[in-house]
C-alpha cells in the first residue's frame, strides 16, 4: 500500500504523536502503575549491613636496623583471592549456620516448613549467595557485605562471619606457635638426656683418676691447659660450622625439587629470597594483570599492546627462570663452602688434638674430653632453654592476624529495590512503548488520513470537510449557525444544484461500508438547501436499515417499499417536514421476502416523475460494497457523492466503493470526508478555523479581514466545472 510504502516525515512525527496521544498516556500510565506496583508489592526488600577487617599480609616482616620497625604492606590480588575463596568455603560458612540456626530459620521463613530444617549444604550455599565479599585496592582493609531480607539476620550474619574468620585464623597461628615449642621441648628433653650421660661420663672418670685431679686444670700445666681451651674453641667452632652445613645441605635437599613457585614461597618464608627475584615476580605479575585488562576491553591477541606486553612478560620470564636458576646454584654454592668449612675446622681440631694428645699425660686426656664434653652439651642446653622462654615470651605478643575495624549495624531502610530508580525506568519505558505502540498503530492503519491521501487513492476531488463534532443538524436556526454546518454549505456551493430544462438534478451519497455518515450527509445537505429556498425531496432508498423517519420524526408506515411492490403512486407517500421547503419519502415497511426486489426501472420511474416536481432530489442510499441497491441507485441518479469517514476503514474499502461506482457507469462528482479531527491534524488546518468564524450574540467581535460576499450574504464560491456539471470552491 502506498501510505505503507512511504517513509514518515519528521514533520509528521508531531502529528502522529497528538493524534495517538491517548495511547501513549494509556500505556505510559499502565507501565508506570505496574513499575509501582511490582516495586511496592511484589519485588522482595533487600538489606545491607557490612563488617570491614583488616587482614595482616603474609608478607609483613620486621626489618633489621637500628629500630625493631614493623614494615606493613599491602595485600595483593593473588593473596585475596586466597582470603576470598576461605571466606566462602564451609569451614567458616557452615559454623555461622550452625551458631545463628540458620537451617531451621530459613527452612521455617523461605521453604515454609513448620519443624525441621534444611540440609546444612543447602544452607550454607544459600549463605555463600547472600554474602559478597571486596577489598580496597593498596590496603589489606575488607568489607565483608551481607544481604538479606530481615535486617537483623544481615547484621547478625555479617558480624558471626567476621568473628569466625578471625577465630580461625587466631587459631591457626595459635597452632604454628604450638607446634614450635613442642618441639622445642622435645629437643630439651632429648637434649638433658644426653647432659646427663655427658655429667656421668665425668664423675666416673673423675673418681677413677683420684682427687690429685681437678676438674678444669688437673695437670695444673698452663700450656697444656691454653692447649686445651683452644681445641675446646675450636671445637665448638666446629659444631657449630657442622650444624650450620647441615641446615643447608638440609635446606638444597628440600628445595631442589620444588617448583619455582614453591621455591619462591619458601625461599621468601625463610627471608633468603633475593630482593631482586621478588620485584621481578611483582612486576610480571603487573604485566598479566594489564594484559587480562586489555582483553577484557575487547583487545585482540595480536594488538599491538598485547603483542608488546607478551614480548614484556618473555623477557621477564627469561629473567625470572634466569635468576631462579641462580639462586639455585647460590643455595649448592653455599652448601659446598659450608662443608669446606667444616673440612678445614675438621683438620685444625685433629692437629689441635694431635699436639694436645703428645703434651698432655695420657691419663689426664679422657678426663678433659669428658668435661669438655659436659660443659659443651650443658651450653646446648642453655641455649634451647632460653629460646623456649623467648617462644613463649613472643607467644603473648603475637599480633592477631585479623582485626575487626568495625562490626555491622541493622540497616534501617533496605537498599533495594531502588524505587525511585524503578519508577524512573517504568516511567520512561512507558513513555518509549507508548511511542513505539502508537507509530505501530500508525504505520499499521491503512485508513485515509489527509485530503492528499484521499484525492491520491480515489482521483476524486475532496469537495467538503466535515468536522467530527456535532451529528444530524437540528432543525433551527441558532443551529444552523453552528461552526459544522458550513461544512454542508460548502458541500452545496461545490456541487451544480440548479434546476435544468424543467428537471431538477438528482444526488445520492454512497460509501462503502455502513457507519461512514452518508445519512446524516445527504439529511444535512437537503436542510441546508431547503434553508437557502430550493424544494428539496429528501428520499430514504435504504430499505434494509431506514434512518430518515427517525431524523426528520415522521412515520414510516408507507414509502418507497411501497411504491415498489405496485400500491400507489410516488407521490401518495411524500410527505410534509417542519421546513416547508423540505419533504421527505420514507423508506416505508419492507417484508423480508421482498428486500430483493429492488428494481432499476421502478427507480428510475420514481425519479423523473420527483425531478419534474422539486428543485432537488436527494437520495439516501445503503453501502455500495455487498448490497447490490447502491449500484442501482448510482446507475440512476445525476450524480454520486462518495462518502468517507476519516480514519474508520481500511482504504481498500474506499477503493472498491469508487470501482463499485464507475463499474455502473455513475457519475461520482467528488467526496466528503466525514468526521474529521481538524484541531489535531495539521492539513486540515484552514477548516478547524470554522469555529473561529463564528461568535455569539452579545459579545463584541474582533475585527478580522473579510471574505468577499455573494450576493445571498454567503462567501464567495468559485464554480469549477466536474463532470458534466460546475463545482464551487473558494
Amino acid at each position: 500500500m502506498a501510505h505503507s510504502e512511504s517513509s514518515l516525515h519528521f514533520s509528521e512525527y508531531f502529528r502522529i504523536i497528538r493524534n495517538r496521544l491517548w495511547v501513549i498516556f494509556t500505556i505510559f500510565a499502565l507501565t508506570l502503575i505496574s513499575g509501582i506496583y511490582v516495586t511496592e508489592q511484589v519485588l522482595p526488600r533487600t538489606y545491607t549491613a557490612t563488617a570491614t577487617i583488616k587482614i595482616q599480609s603474609s608478607q609483613n616482616h620486621t626489618a633489621v636496623g637500628t629500630l625493631n620497625e614493623s614494615i606493613e604492606r599491602p595485600m595483593d590480588s593473588v593473596e585475596f583471592q586466597t582470603q576470598y575463596t576461605i571466606m566462602h568455603s564451609s569451614q567458616v560458612l557452615l559454623p555461622v549456620v550452625r551458631s545463628l540456626h540458620l537451617d531451621k530459620v530459613w527452612a521455617k521463613r523461605i521453604y515454609k516448613l513448620p519443624s525441621g530444617s534444611i540440609p546444612e549444604t543447602d544452607a550454607v550455599n544459600r549463605l555463600s549467595g547472600m554474602v559478597s565479599i571486596v577489598y580496597t585496592h593498596g590496603t589489606n582493609l575488607v568489607d565483608v557485605t551481607v544481604r538479606s531480607e530481615v535486617p537483623q539476620e544481615a547484621a547478625d550474619i555479617a558480624n558471626s562471619l567476621v568473628d569466625t574468620y578471625k577465630v580461625m585464623r587466631d587459631d591457626e597461628q595459635r597452632q604454628r606457635s604450638d607446634t614450635g615449642t613442642d618441639s622445642l621441648q622435645q629437643q630439651i628433653a632429648d637434649q638433658q638426656k644426653v647432659v646427663d650421660e655427658a655429667k656421668a661420663n665425668r664423675d666416673k672418670l673423675r673418681q677413677d683418676l683420684g682427687i690429685a685431679f681437678q676438674a678444669g686444670s688437673p695437670s695444673g700445666d698452663s700450656t697444656v691447659q691454653q692447649r686445651g681451651e683452644e681445641l675446646e674453641a675450636r671445637e665448638r667452632d666446629l659444631l657449630q660450622a657442622k650444624e650450620d652445613a647441615r641446615h643447608r645441605q638440609v635446606l638444597v635437599e628440600q628445595t631442589k625439587d620444588l617448583p619455582d613457585d614453591k621455591f619462591i614461597s619458601t625461599m621468601e618464608a625463610l627471608q633468603r629470597l633475593p630482593a631482586n627475584i621478588s620485584a621481578l615476580q611483582s612486576e610480571i605479575l603487573s604485566q598479566q594483570a594489564d594484559r587480562e585488562n586489555l582483553l577484557k576491553q575487547g583487545f585482540d591477541s595480536q594488538h599491538p599492546r598485547v603483542l608488546a606486553i607478551d614480548a614484556q612478560l618473555a623477557r621477564e620470564q627469561d629473567q625470572f627462570a634466569t635468576l631462579i636458576a641462580g639462586a639455585r646454584g647460590a643455595l649448592k654454592i653455599d652448601e659446598e663452602m659450608a662443608e669446606s668449612g667444616v673440612d678445614l675446622l675438621q683438620k685444625e681440631v685433629d692437629s689441635l688434638k694431635a699436639a694436645s694428645i703428645e703434651e698432655e699425660i695420657k691419663h689426664i686426656v679422657p678426663y678433659n674430653d669428658a668435661a669438655r664434653e659436659y660443659e659443651k652439651q650443658q651450653t646446648l642446653l642453655d641455649t634451647l632453654n632460653v629460646r623456649l622462654k623467648e617462644n613463649a615470651g613472643d607467644y603473648h605478643l603475637l599480633e592477631s592476624p585479623v582485626k575487626i575495624i568495625t562490626r555491622a549495624d541493622v540497616p534501617e531502610a533496605p537498599s533495594s529495590p531502588n524505587v525511585n530508580l524503578y519508577i524512573a525506568i517504568s516511567a520512561f519505558g512507558g513513555i518509549f512503548g507508548g511511542l513505539i505502540v502508537a507509530f505501530i498503530i500508525e504505520y499499521l492503519d491503512t485508513s485515509v488520513k489527509t485530503m492528499a491521501d484521499a484525492e491520491q487513492l480515489l482521483g476524486l476531488p475532496v469537495l467538503s470537510i466535515i468536522p467530527n463534532k456535532g451529528g444530524p443538524m437540528p432543525l433551527s436556526q441558532q443551529s444552523a449557525r453552528l461552526p459544522h454546518a458550513e461544512g454542508y454549505r460548502i458541500l452545496r456551493a461545490k456541487l451544480d444544484l440548479k434546476v435544468q430544462n424543467g428537471l431538477g438534478p438528482c444526488v445520492t451519497t454512497l460509501s462503502g461500508g455502513p457507519g461512514e455518515g452518508k445519512s446524516t450527509t445527504i439529511y444535512n445537505l437537503a436542510l441546508v438547501c431547503a434553508q437557502a429556498g430550493q424544494t428539496v425531496i429528501l428520499v430514504d432508498c435504504d430499505l434494509r436499515r431506514p434512518t430518515l423517519h427517525d431524523l426528520l420524526d415522521v412515520s414510516n408506515d408507507r414509502g418507497v417499499s411501497n411504491y415498489l411492490r405496485d400500491e400507489g403512486e410516488i407521490i401518495d407517500y411524500i410527505q410534509q417536514t417542519e421546513l416547508p421547503k423540505l419533504h421527505v419519502l420514507t423508506a416505508g415497511e419492507t417484508p423480508i421476502a421482498d428486500i430483493g426486489n429492488f428494481s432499476g426501472d421502478k427507480i428510475r420511474s420514481m425519479l423523473d416523475e420527483l425531478k419534474q416536481r422539486y428543485d432537488l432530489v436527494l437520495i439516501d442510499s445503503p453501502p455500495v460494497l455487498g448490497i447490490s441497491d447502491g449500484s442501482v441507485i448510482a446507475r440512476e441518479v445525476d450524480y454520486v457523492i462518495l462518502v468517507v469517514q476519516h480514519r474508520r476503514f481500511p482504504r481498500e474499502v474506499s477503493l472498491r466503493a469508487k470501482r463499485a461506482i464507475e463499474e455502473v457507469h455513475g457519475n461520482c462528482v467528488g467526496m466528503v470526508l466525514n468526521a474529521v479531527a481538524v484541531q489535531s491534524d495539521d492539513s486540515y488546518y484552514y477548516y478547524s478555523s470554522y469555529g473561529s468564524y463564528y461568535y455569539k450574540p452579545g459579545k463584541k467581535r474582533r475585527r478580522k479581514k473579510k471574505h468577499p460576499l455573494n450576493g445571498n450574504g454567503e462567501p464567495e464560491v468559485k464554480t469549477v466545472r466536474i463532470g458534466g456539471g460546475d463545482s464551487e470552491e473558494f
